[in-house]
């Protein structure tokens, strides 16, 4: 048995599209019958869906500070002669 994930929408009337490349794929003809599981997606705004969201209560110049205070010297680098 094949299992493909995809997401869809509903539409107007109520039903779900199927792409049409998952048909061919399944070979699947009018009044095909199929086991459906549904997820709902959880809605995210804006780029909090792909990143993490910033939690530091700090602003840009206090921890531009700590970076900065927080590097030591890299010795080797100090040695090479360019």
């Amino acid at each position: 048995m094949s299992i493909i994930e995809y997401i869809a929408e509903i539409l107007p009337d109520g039903h779900l599209s199927l792409p049409e490349e998952i048909r061919k794929k399944l070979n699947l003809k009018v009044h095909s019958r199929l086991h459906i599981a549904l997820f709902p997606l959880k809605e995210n705004k804006g780029l909090t869906r792909f990143c993490g969201k910033w939690q530091d209560k700090r602003d840009a110049d206090e921890i531009i500070a700590e970076i900065i205070n927080s590097r030591e010297k890299n010795i080797r680098s100090g040695r090479v002669k360019l």
